[in-house]
């Protein structure tokens, strides 16, 4: 993954709000923005996000180039589709890759115990290999941890999401972004909401992200 922002400038109503970009994004990088109230710190992250484009173009020096494809993810963007879901369905639903490819795991064994043919085997073998370097057998071990140290008791894993304050929300949205491991992490002031306990969590978690 690669992101580049050559001499790019921003304009917010027809004024100019950052101009003479230039950073240089790759995988693994660990970037932080520092700078006082005002400066454009957030209008970087909604450019980098995708929801402001450059106000130059080429032809002034100007561009912003991506490659690889990479998934690109904010907290402003984090959305509920469905408020009628529990916590831990909509946390759980930050993992969907991986539940996809155990219930295909689940289809592969039993196909393999009626059948133990060489295409069954290694169909099961390489879903199993699969399923084990993305972190299939430790993702519920890692959100019920995460859900813990966010403050979240038992008993709320299982209320719906409309029975939740606009903070709970709040950190439930931050909850799923986090889990959802996308390339490039967008972060705007993230521990707002955020006790003590939760924040070390997620200076850990970052660390190793």
């Amino acid at each position: 993954m690669q992101i580049e922002i050559h001499k790019g400038c921003v304009d917010l109503s027809g004024e100019p709000i950052l101009s003479d970009i230039n950073i240089n994004i790759t995988t693994n990088s660990h970037i932080g923005l520092v700078g006082r109230n005002g400066c454009g710190k957030t209008t970087l992250l909604r450019l980098l996000s995708g929801e402001l484009s450059l106000a130059n173009t080429e032809a002034d020096g100007g561009f912003m180039a991506v490659s690889g494809n990479p998934q690109i993810s904010a907290l402003n963007q984090m959305t509920f589709t469905d408020d009628s879901v529990t916590l831990v369905q909509e946390i759980r639903s930050a993992y969907k890759d991986i539940l996809q490819m155990k219930s295909e795991l689940d289809i592969a064994q039993a196909d393999m115990e009626a059948s133990a043919t060489e295409e069954n085997i290694k169909r099961y073998t390489d879903l199993l290999d699969s399923f084990t370097r993305e972190g299939g057998f430790y993702f519920e071990k890692e959100y019920e941890a995460a859900i813990k140290k966010f403050g979240f008791t038992e008993q709320q894993k299982l209320r719906r999401l409309s029975e939740f304050s606009g903070g709970q929300r709040t950190k439930i949205a931050f909850l799923k972004l986090l889990l959802s491991k996308p390339d490039l992490l967008l972060l705007d002031e993230p521990t707002n909401h955020l006790d003590i306990e939760a924040v070390s969590w997620l200076e850990d978690y970052l660390k190793k992200y």
